[in-house]
């Protein structure tokens, strides 16, 4: 998965975060009804030990109230088995060390005996132990300080490979940062990668695996790669409903670096609130170190933006009134123009008139007379073609007209069919007189033929001239004067009406059987870039006949 796709997914991921919440919280109520007191104390200690998991990077407060909730039964009905407070108080010291309780924590490590643990328990020490000195190492500003916890977190990881499982995910994590310790960031990156492959964005582990992953290309300097997997560890994070997270704001600051603010502090913010509500003291100190910077940006671009809103405002008003003044003056131009225009025409008459008077001989006069007959010829024809258009328009006035008038009768045919069925008491024939949908379908038919044959008329070479525009392989045949279905789709494109929702009203069919018409036809067309664009100007010497 490449760095855009996973920047796409997370931004995703993140739209449906409250989703993931609403179904964490849900397995959590769930989980919460084997806490019965009825219960056998077994079943309520691992319950609780079910639940302080799920909060632990939900809300971590909730966490530490079913720790404590741990530790009450161990201390009661399950004093007999000292393991069962060991755990317990490792889940509150690892609570203490997420919250930035080091002290308190540090005290709860060194009070435990560690003697014949089972090895999970020592790799819950162990883990807790680290979390401590991590914590610790973040926020000592002394050299000699860090320095020694660092070595502490060496020899966690030592302990952590001794008992963690060969196999297991965790195995391969602390094996990594062991080798990133020891500054071997390729051979790091290898033994990661291997597991980085087992897994899927579906797997909680993917977000610690491809977390380190980012560390180490981070060392590396290969920042593209820090972001990818830094993407992918906070898809896994939005898809498990984690709050206590890392991935997301380091990925802000590093958008941030490159100069994408807006999604820097869309990210950083939403890491505050998450930190804020899971009680993460720890990453939420990290993210106020960057906040102000991230904010400052934000707010900076937002000023700059209504600033350039405000110019572009400015800069419109100003063109709008020099745009007035300019059609001010271009029309008092036409005007001196049109004034000029029609004295010269008055003057052009005057010499026409005298030249005519003063070419008296006989042949002008011939050919003037000649002149004179061609021009009523072309008036004649002219006003001949005007009267047949101007029955051609009451013949389409007629007919609407008449359909006009066939449809309100049969309208009252119809509504005096129903009120005769209604006072006869028949429900069942009206019932199934309205259920019937064959009226509906024989006047649909009928306003069909209609349509064609008006539309034909107005346009009779609108069907050649669209085959024209199709290889001869493909045209399409008028059957009788009927229109296809295609050709029906492209004659209201033709009148005008585009909209492929209205056009599926008209004939009565779903909107994707238009679209495939529209785009099969386009793309076997000669001209399948300009292809509706010539429809609409098909026969447009009869069109402005017609007219």
């Amino acid at each position: 998965m490449s760095y855009s796709e996973s920047f796409t997914l997370l931004k995703n991921e993140i739209a449906k975060s409250d989703y993931y919440l609403e179904k964490k919280l849900t397995q959590v109520d769930q989980m919460r009804k084997q806490l019965d007191p009825s219960a056998d104390p077994m079943t309520q200690f691992d319950a609780c030990r079910s639940l302080f998991q799920m909060y632990y990077d939900l809300q971590i407060d909730s966490a530490l109230k079913y720790a404590e909730q741990m530790l009450a039964l161990s201390e009661t009905s399950l004093k007999k088995e000292p393991i069962y407070k060991t755990e317990s108080l490792l889940f509150i010291a690892r609570v203490y060390a997420y919250t930035g309780m080091y002290r308190e924590c540090r005290e709860l490590l060194d009070n435990i005996v560690r003697d014949g643990f089972p090895d999970e328990i020592n790799v819950l020490y162990f883990v807790v132990r680290m979390e401590l000195y991590k914590g610790l190492a973040e926020y000592t500003i002394i050299a000699p300080e860090k320095k020694i916890y660092k070595r502490e977190i060496n020899a966690c990881l030592d302990s952590l490979l001794r008992y963690t499982p060969e196999q297991s995910v965790w195995h391969t994590i602390h094996l990594a940062n062991k080798l990133k310790a020891e500054k071997e960031y390729d051979n790091a990156i290898r033994v990661l990668s291997g597991a980085y492959t087992r897994l899927t964005i579906e797997d909680r582990e993917m977000a610690h695996v491809a977390f380190y992953l980012s560390t180490l290309f981070h060392l590396k300097k290969d920042f593209e790669q820090e972001k990818r997997f830094l993407a992918i560890s906070a898809i896994t994070d939005m898809k498990y409903a984690v709050k206590a997270y890392v991935s997301l704001w380091k990925l802000a600051a590093l958008l941030y670096d490159e100069g994408d603010v807006e999604t820097a502090y869309q990210f950083v913010e939403l890491s505050l609130q998450d930190a804020t509500y899971s009680g993460a003291f720890r990453w939420f100190q990290q993210i106020v170190k960057i906040l102000p910077k991230i904010y400052e940006a934000y707010n900076t671009k937002i000023v700059q933006q209504r600033n350039a809103i405000s110019s572009g405002f400015a800069v419109i008003a100003f063109l709008l009134a020099f745009t007035i003044l300019l059609s001010l003056f271009v029309v008092k131009q036409y005007r001196k123009l049109r004034k000029t225009k029609d004295q010269l025409a008055a003057v052009n008459d005057d010499l026409t008139r005298m030249n005519q008077e003063l070419n008296s001989l006989s042949n002008q006069l011939h050919l003037s007379n000649a002149e004179l007959q061609i021009a009523n010829s072309q008036m004649a024809f002219s006003n001949s073609e005007l009267i047949s258009m101007s029955l051609l328009k009451e013949t389409y006035l007629s007919k609407f007209i008449d359909l006009c008038s066939d449809y309100i009768e049969k309208l009252n045919d119809y509504r005096v069919n129903l009120k005769r069925l209604l006072k006869r008491g028949t429900i069942e024939k009206i019932q199934m007189e309205l259920d019937s949908t064959a009226y509906i379908e024989s006047e649909y038919k009928a306003f069909l033929m209609n349509f064609d044959e008006t539309f034909l008329k107005l346009y009779p070479n609108f069907v050649m001239e669209f085959n024209n525009l199709l290889p001869l392989s493909e045209r399409t045949a008028v059957k009788g004067s009927l229109l296809t279905t295609e050709l029906r789709i492209f004659a209201l494109i033709r009148l005008g009406i585009t909209d492929s929702a209205k056009i599926s009203r008209f004939l009565r069919c779903s909107i994707n059987t238009i679209y495939t018409y529209r785009s099969k036809t386009k793309n076997k067309s000669i001209c399948p870039d300009q292809f509706e664009g010539r429809i609409q100007v098909l026969d447009r010497e009869d069109l402005l006949l017609s007219c």
